[in-house]
């Protein structure tokens, strides 16, 4: 991977700007795609389980990927000196996508995915005892109000919210070390985002093939599709992830993942007809903004 951002500095430097723009468009539309794999994913689920639908995504995502990138071959594409790591990686998105797959299927998009913004957070607080990183008092503050965010949204013992609100933190949590291990495998020169990326696509339909013949159901013929573009699009949008990457900082592009809260809040509109209570827009403001100010002083550290 070094050796790709290295043959994209001189491009960078000539255009900057550029460069920035495109890696910012390129993540705007990276996370659109995720939520509308998303949406389809909720939209089956009124007739499928959960886990069933968890299968389809990462089953013909792992398909496609074979497809799309046939000239690193199966063999390129299992290469690294980590498996150990790759397949925790793997088991860690897993466990994270049927929690949150289990939560979108009682719950609006948007108030799971404000949940899941902890994980910035959560980074924060585990890089200390895995990473041995040093974080001083401002984080520590941010993290605990994202934290009162949390509880702003979810309103432990008041109000009506259901208990599935809670898992978007188990999903928050695994995704929070599924990065950390992420931060840890990319030390190595030698491991590129494709192996990295196709590692948590076969991992994840593994684990979901064993599970599956558990929950299956007769899948509609006309259903069949959308299963199919569930995988398309986690793919397309992974990749274009990963290139967003390469032309532009991840201190840079990082924060605009926070779009989500904005596409999850139109297709919930629109699809599902959710309105988002106040509570909920109190605790998402809360939550992004303590986020926010990670990634800031993350980035002034990193120019320290």
């Amino acid at each position: 991977m070094r050796k790709r951002l290295a043959n994209a500095l001189p491009a960078r430097r000539a255009a900057p700007r550029s460069a920035t723009s495109v890696g910012i468009g390129l993540t705007l539309v990276a996370i659109g795609l995720f939520t509308t794999m998303d949406t389809i994913g909720k939209t089956l689920m009124a007739d499928y389980p959960f886990q069933q639908v968890v299968w389809a995504r990462y089953f013909f995502q792992c398909t496609l990927m074979l497809v799309m990138l046939p000239h690193l071959g199966i063999a390129g594409l299992l290469r690294t000196r980590r498996h150990a790591l790759q397949i925790g990686r793997g088991l860690l998105l897993a466990v994270a996508t049927l929690c949150m797959f289990g939560a979108i299927s009682v719950v609006p998009l948007a108030d799971a995915y404000t949940i899941t913004f902890t994980a910035p957070l959560l980074v924060t607080a585990l890089s200390v005892p895995l990473l041995k990183e040093r974080v001083g008092w401002r984080r520590w503050s941010a993290v605990l109000v994202g934290f009162i965010g949390v509880l702003i949204v979810i309103r432990p013992g008041f109000g009506d919210a259901p208990w599935q609100l809670m898992l978007p933190l188990v999903t928050a949590a695994c995704f929070a070390l599924y990065q950390i291990l992420t931060r840890l495998v990319s030390i190595d020169p030698d491991e590129t985002p494709f192996v990295m990326l196709f590692y948590v696509a076969w991992v994840g339909a593994a684990v979901m093939t064993l599970m599956v013949p558990f929950y299956w159901q007769p899948v509609a013929l006309a259903d069949w599709p959308w299963m199919v573009a569930m995988g398309g699009l986690g793919a397309i949008g992974h990749l274009i992830l990963i290139r967003a990457l390469v032309i532009a900082p991840a201190s840079l592009i990082a924060p605009f993942t926070y779009s989500q809260i904005v596409w999850a809040l139109i297709a919930g509109y629109l699809v599902f007809g959710d309105v988002p209570d106040g509570w909920m827009l109190v605790g998402c403001t809360v939550i992004v903004a303590s986020g926010l100010f990670v990634f800031y002083r993350e980035a002034v550290l990193g120019k320290r």
